[in-house]
């Protein structure tokens, strides 16, 4: 590979691994193993090569990761039953939701579930032939399926270039700038601003937040990547 090939094989992996990352954490209850590999070295890595332009930002939100790993260290049980509690306010109920996880929530003024925008949804996802994690037990906008798909997705265009295949995968690549443009940039703002009002911040929402800013970088990635 030359040196530009070597970069953006790079990046491409780094894509990959982020966004499976994001699906993890907000696609399921919270788990020791997940956890761990959220503040690993690996993660502080991946961070850095796509928050590489705002050091602040990125000491901002592996403050919040360092602060957890260190928890877990001391108190493994206490602090993973801390953010199952979190995440069972936040996510599941029973009180109403301060930041429901779903698209179609912000995109109507009755926020409510199953409008237009799951159909569209579900649609991206059928071209691919691509089945949620947790289909159909959850609504197809939900954000732990749509960072789901543009993982999947972003290892299909990763493979596609370590194959040779470069329209291929500028194919793939162009199919998720229309995702994020009609999907994702659409409500992450907005989930991750009515987050921040909960009661609870201790995990989830510097996740929102760092979500949001992964997903909005990765926009612009995206739009060098078809360029070349």
């Amino acid at each position: 590979m030359n040196q530009q090939n070597d970069a953006i094989a790079i990046l491409l992996a780094n894509r990959s691994y982020l966004y499976r990352l994001l699906q993890r954490i907000f696609g399921g209850e919270p788990q020791v193993e997940v956890l761990k590999v959220v503040t690993d070295t690996h993660t502080r890595e991946a961070l850095q090569i796509l928050l590489q332009e705002d050091e602040h930002l990125f000491d901002k939100h592996f403050e919040v990761l360092s602060e957890v790993a260190q928890a877990l260290a001391a108190e493994p049980e206490q602090t993973l039953d801390k953010l199952k509690g979190e995440y069972t306010y936040l996510f599941i109920g029973p009180n109403s939701l301060p930041a429901p996880p779903w698209e179609s929530v912000y995109l109507t003024k009755e926020r409510v579930l199953f409008q237009e925008s799951t159909l569209n949804v579900r649609r991206a996802y059928l071209k691919y032939n691509f089945l949620p994690s947790n289909y159909p037990h959850e609504a197809d906008d939900h954000l732990g399926l749509e960072l789901d798909f543009m993982a999947h997705l972003s290892q299909v265009a990763q493979d596609h270039f370590e194959n040779g295949r470069v329209e291929e995968m500028k194919a793939i690549l162009e199919d998720q700038q229309a995702f994020l443009r009609d999907h994702l940039l659409l409500w992450i703002g907005d989930f991750a601003h009515d987050i921040q009002k909960s009661k609870t911040h201790y995990f989830y929402p510097p996740m929102a937040d760092l979500t949001k800013h992964i997903v909005k970088m990765d926009a612009e990635l995206l739009d060098e990547l078809t360029a070349l």
